[in-house]
């Protein structure tokens, strides 16, 4: 259990059924803008070489984020098995997009295979994210849920 009331946690933007911060996906989509800007002025992808992959924890401690203690606690606090798959998915996610931009830094914009495998890169970067606001939402948990419960007939 937090040590935070369920006022500083909303207040904090943790989802209280979770523990979770949607804050978090700023890394991410702040990468995705950089990209998609780098895929039509190579120029902007420089700014790509500045991004850091963080896990969740070292984001928020490095953040300038008043209520990072209290969305870190709930991190914490949050129920393993969700935290558990929350974090398979961030790992996932910072390894895509670690590789993604530096194949982006690295490749001929002029050339159509390059550009093709970029965009597809950049389709499952999105996806990756959506992914990980659906832990932060609870929705992941409740797709399992369905799941498991389909397969249970069969």
């Amino acid at each position: 259990m937090s040590p935070y009331s369920e006022q500083e946690i909303l207040a904090a933007n943790v989802n209280p059924a979770t523990g979770l911060a949607t804050d978090y996906l700023n890394l991410f989509n702040e990468a995705i803008m950089l990209f998609e800007m780098g895929l039509d002025m190579p120029d902007m992808a420089e700014e790509l070489a500045d991004w850091k992959k963080r896990g969740y924890v070292e984001h928020f401690e490095k953040s300038g984020f008043e209520m990072k203690d209290v969305v870190i606690s709930a991190y914490h606090h949050a129920p393993a098995d969700l935290r558990c798959d929350f974090d398979d998915v961030c790992e996932r996610a910072l390894a895509s997009f670690d590789s993604s931009i530096n194949i982006l830094m690295s490749s001929n914009l002029e050339d159509p295979a390059a550009r093709a495998d970029l965009a597809d890169r950049l389709r499952d970067m999105k996806a990756l994210v959506i992914e990980m606001d659906s832990h932060i939402h609870g929705r992941a948990a409740m797709a399992k849920s369905l799941q498991s419960e389909v397969d249970a007939l069969f």
